[in-house]
């Protein structure tokens, strides 16, 4: 896969979503971290990351999904940039690529959802190789598991976190 990086950060050029995944899912992941990484990190509005999500063509499930990941991971990005920061002490967070903490961000927050932790790690470490550079992948793998094993959550625990975090 070709990766966009003499486009800073991994991202492909505005309009050219050729590159993304055909699977439906995967595709809603991908949209959610370009909008995320245009809002978060870009000098984009809301304006433009709609522009984002209506230009890759998403169909009426994944587009609410991902416009639902961007929701809650916006809402949520204080609580997962400490966790970030928390996990990854040998880094300044300051000092991270942007495209990796945006998908930490993006995992971090549906790690508090109903996907099993598994099916998210594999799709960061997937963005990670995408969109980030050749040690992305291994250090969203890292942190992401460093949280995975330290949640020790039930799965009824997930649901009264997940209650917490709206409040």
């Amino acid at each position: 896969m070709e990766y966009y990086m003499e486009n800073g950060a991994g991202l492909p050029d505005a309009g050219d979503y050729t590159d993304l995944a055909a699977s439906g899912r995967r595709r809603a992941r991908e949209t959610a971290l370009l909008m995320l990484y245009q809002l978060d990190f870009g000098e984009n509005d809301a304006q433009m990351a709609a522009r984002t999500l209506a230009d890759i063509g998403l169909d009426e499930e994944n587009a609410a999904f991902a416009l639902e990941l961007v929701e809650r991971s916006r809402a949520y990005r204080s609580q997962a940039d400490v966790r970030i920061a928390e996990l990854s002490r040998e880094w300044d967070f300051a000092r991270l690529f942007s495209i990796d903490v945006a998908i930490l961000r993006l995992a971090l927050c549906e790690m508090t959802g109903e996907t099993p932790a598994n099916i998210v790690i594999n799709e960061a470490v997937e963005l990670a190789k995408k969109f980030g550079d050749n040690s992305s992948p291994a250090f969203v793998n890292a942190v992401l598991d460093a949280v995975h094993q330290n949640s020790g959550q039930r799965p009824e625990d997930r649901s009264q976190r997940r209650e917490e975090l709206r409040t």
